[in-house]
């Protein structure tokens, strides 16, 4: 098994390197207003998929695996993984346009659907797809990774996505913020925010 061992250190030696980059430009992006080019995009993906590797190998042959009850895992694992890419898909969809959901097309503020009730239903989703596959390989690796991915993207959406949010959107993006969980919650009640549906 060490050749498992090397690809996974090379798998997450290789999205340490391109998340330094990656989220370096994505920060001058944004301080200039601007929005993912296609390059920016596609090296996006490609980390991401080189931080994804590691979770689905260990998950499949079960590194540091945990004493979970195997039959629990997979059904739970399962019914998770089903869950996260439904609502990864659901939010997807209300954007109208891949390339809003791309963040390529700043046009207009979503808040719509699944909008409502969270203002990161694909973060949500992501990280039940993750959760979902370390718990079916009962793989203490994965998880790991996966808690790894939560607080990147945490930390990401309080310092980089939400301040830009905020310059391009202005008071509509304000009290859309102040109505909606950052996660996942009810929406709170109080003054209206106009909500412009993607056409």
């Amino acid at each position: 098994m060490t050749w498992l061992y090397q690809v996974l250190g090379i798998s997450i030696g290789i999205w340490v390197i391109l998340g330094m980059y990656v989220f370096s430009a994505i920060k001058k992006t944004y301080d200039k207003g601007g929005t993912f080019t296609n390059d920016l995009l596609v090296i996006w993906y490609i980390m991401w998929g080189f931080h994804h590797l590691p979770v689905v190998l260990s998950s499949l042959y079960g590194v540091w695996q945990l004493p979970i009850n195997r039959t629990l895992a997979l059904a739970g694992g399962l019914v998770i993984f089903i869950v996260g890419a439904v609502i990864l898909a659901v939010g997807m969809i209300e954007f109208r346009s891949l390339r809003r959901a791309t963040g390529q097309d700043i046009s207009q503020l979503v808040t719509t659907g699944i909008y409502r009730r969270s203002r990161n239903p694909q973060f949500i989703g992501w990280f039940l797809v993750l959760l979902g596959i370390s718990l079916v390989g009962r793989s203490g690796l994965a998880f790991i990774l996966t808690a790894v991915f939560t607080i990147v993207i945490h930390l990401y959406t309080i310092w980089m996505e939400e301040p830009y949010l905020e310059r391009i959107f202005g008071e509509e993006y304000r009290c859309y913020k102040s109505r909606t969980a950052r996660w996942i919650g009810m929406q709170k009640t109080g003054r209206r925010c106009s909500a412009r549906r993607p056409g």
